[in-house]
């Protein structure tokens, strides 16, 4: 198992529960333009996580509820960010930062690609994703030079 997804360093521990057995994890890295980055993680070949990294203008609505309400069922948490939210397959973070000397927002979203999750319970799913997003979610910030 690995100790970064995508260039960003996290805690093997907490990826694990995310991925399905198999032989090849695969990891492919886009840059979108100036703060935006998006990432597929693949096990044999298959989609099962999607993680995006976005820098927007303070006082957008990152938060809007409707992508994650394709999620299913999302939540405010706590400890991640300034504002986030763990739905049943994904989350998101936001967080206040600057970049390059001017106030920006830091967008983090996790989304699971499987269509049989791991694991299969929701709130052991809801869990697994939210202790990832702990984990990352801080590293992708300061890994796109934002500080908070």
């Amino acid at each position: 198992m690995p100790d970064q997804v995508c260039g960003v360093k996290v805690d093997s521990g907490v990826l694990s529960p995310l991925l399905p057995k198999g032989k090849q994890l695969g990891q492919s890295r886009q840059d979108k333009g100036p703060g935006s980055v998006s990432c597929r993680v693949t096990v044999d070949d298959s989609l099962v996580l999607y993680l995006a990294q976005d820098l927007t203008d303070p006082g957008t609505d990152a938060m809007e509820s409707r992508g994650l309400q394709r999620m299913g069922d999302p939540a405010d948490v706590e400890g991640v960010g300034d504002r986030a939210a763990v739905a049943d397959r994904g989350a998101k973070a936001v967080v206040e930062c600057t970049h390059e000397g001017r106030p920006r927002l830091f967008v983090g979203l996790v989304q699971l690609e499987r269509a049989e999750p791991v694991p299969a319970d929701t709130r052991e799913r809801r869990d697994a994703v939210l202790a990832f997003l702990k984990s990352w979610f801080p590293a992708a910030v300061s890994g796109l030079g934002c500080v908070s």
